[in-house]
């Protein structure tokens, strides 16, 4: 993994820090997409894993599509942004300017705000700080 994907993966999933919360949602199925028991089910056994991107990238990104699929549809948009984001960096020059990328950083944050709000309204049970 290069050096800007992994700055991402330390401010994106790192800012993800899942707080145990009541699960107000009837897990009913938005028109595209899962549940948010299957959504919550995916965090549980994303934090089951242990996978760190930094290590196994291509794991990673496997364990964020499998999330992406589990994810309420108004959601999944928010966890393909994620990705691609992810994605794009890593293959980004490792001598490449963090600046040529703000609008990256711009993004995946509002994805992340969006994962977090879900999650916090939605999840019982996870750890404090799922990715550090």
């Amino acid at each position: 993994m290069n050096k800007l994907a992994s700055f991402t993966v330390l401010v994106g999933l790192g800012a993800l820090s899942f707080t145990a919360c009541g699960g107000s949602d009837d897990g009913g199925s938005d028109d595209d997409g899962g549940t948010a028991e299957s959504f919550c089910g995916s965090l549980d056994t994303l934090v089951a894993s242990g996978v760190d991107p930094s290590d196994d990238f291509d794991r990673a990104i496997q364990s964020l599509e499998d999330l992406k699929s589990n994810s309420p549809g108004d959601l999944q948009a928010d966890v393909e942004t994620f990705i691609d984001v992810l994605k794009r960096l890593n293959e980004a020059p490792e001598d490449a300017d963090p600046a040529e990328f703000e609008e990256d950083f711009t993004k995946i944050a509002s994805a992340v705000d969006n994962i977090q709000s879900f999650a916090d309204s939605n999840c019982e049970g996870l750890p404090d700080d799922i990715f550090n």
